[in-house]
């Protein structure tokens, strides 16, 4: 028997169409459901810490750039003191950059699965932004702990802390199925994508609040998701007031345009990328 006969290419199922769309929509949802939970698995197999290093890693961050920027510079927080501010741009920052320095390697370290067995591509991708929900949530809690260690009350406007949560959920999603694929075509998408998340890291108010933006790049707190979702959560949970709802709507909906862009981009071109991974 030779190669040809033994090897079966997988099967592209046709979704075109609504009912073609909505099928392979609840494809992925199971799947990412199910890949997830591996994905956490294997993340911290084998580790005596386990989910710790969620906190570990940030945590060091906070120590390094809070003593230099405290000491150094007398940064303070707007609304409550700068390590709250601070820690709260950390875990926004920290699962945004976890889901998308993942998910831009999932297909291709999947090679072997997908060659042999079709299903819709994007799931990976998504599966790891799901998991990285894991690192958002511990990283909320250890905020909200904070908050109160160091007298930050809480408000009845943190309720609208949600909606900039939901952006860059959202953003974090469209961006991860998109340089997924992308990187599986080129994989100059790897490299450029983890330099990309080093220089986004200073060039966002992680660290600092988007006033301390010179003037003639205000404009660039605006337009950025990750800082729209930050400022957010810090107007919102830090300040008690009423985040811009317009500007976040503008994003979520821009955010959501961009993850239909992304699945529809990925449906047409998933044939090939059993050939190049």
């Amino acid at each position: 028997m030779t190669a040809d006969q033994c090897y079966h290419p997988p099967v592209f199922p046709s979704s075109t169409g609504v009912t073609g769309g909505m099928s392979r929509l609840r494809r992925t949802a199971e799947l990412v459901v199910m890949l997830a939970p591996r994905e956490l698995r294997v993340r911290y197999r084998q580790s005596s810490l386990d989910v710790a290093w969620a906190l570990i890693s940030p945590v060091v961050v906070l120590i390094v750039y809070g003593f230099i920027l405290t000491q150094s510079f007398d940064v303070k927080g707007a609304c409550a003191p700068y390590l709250t501010s601070a820690w709260t741009g950390l875990v926004i920052w920290t699962f945004f950059a976890t889901a998308v320095g993942g998910a831009v390697t999932s297909l291709i370290a999947s090679a072997d699965l997908i060659t042999k067995v079709y299903f819709p591509r994007e799931a990976l991708p998504l599966a790891m932004a799901t998991a990285a929900l894991a690192d958002l949530a511990v990283g909320m809690i250890t905020l909200l702990v904070l908050m109160l260690v160091q007298g930050v009350s809480i408000g009845i406007a943190a309720v609208a802390t949600l909606l900039p949560i939901a952006v860059i959920v959202v953003w974090s999603a469209a961006i991860s199925v998109f340089v997924g694929v992308l990187a599986a075509f080129a994989r100059d998408t790897v490299h450029g994508v983890h330099l990309l998340l080093r220089v986004g890291f200073f060039a966002t108010p992680v660290m600092y609040e988007a006033s301390f933006l010179p003037s003639q790049f205000a404009w660039s707190a605006d337009v950025n998701p990750v800082a729209v979702a930050i400022t957010g959560v810090r107007t919102a949970l830090l300040c008690n007031e009423w985040p811009n709802w317009q500007l976040l709507l503008i994003q979520l909906g821009a955010g959501l345009a961009a993850l239909a862009a992304a699945l529809w981009y990925t449906s047409r071109v998933e044939p090939r990328i059993t050939d190049v991974v």
